[in-house]
């Protein structure tokens, strides 16, 4: 009975070490496969070219909360309603100064 008890224990130690090990390096993993050239990617990274499609993005939604911005600014000028429309007029700032 006590080798079978010795035999468990040791079986339950290897596996809880497998999983440690595993779980330890699968991160590591992950992000090396992450900063690795891809052919299909014209030579990026996967972070590379995330990166830069994020910053399309932002140039994107910078460009559209500037206009926006400045066709409510317009408006709330010409129809002398600034203080009314303040507060959606710093909301759009802050998107402005968020993504540009």
């Amino acid at each position: 009975m006590d080798i079978v008890k010795a035999g468990l224990s040791l079986v339950g130690t290897a596996v809880i070490a497998g999983w440690v090990a595993y779980s330890v390096s699968a991160p590591r993993n992950a992000n090396a496969y992450m900063n690795q050239e891809m052919d299909a990617l014209g030579g990026q990274s996967i972070n590379e070219h995330m990166a830069e499609k994020k910053a399309e993005v932002d140039a994107m939604q910078c460009a559209e909360y500037s206009r926006l911005s400045q066709e409510l600014w317009d408006r709330a000028v010409a129809n002398g309603t600034t203080e009314v429309d303040s507060a959606r007029i710093d909301e759009l700032q802050r998107q402005v100064d968020r993504y540009c």
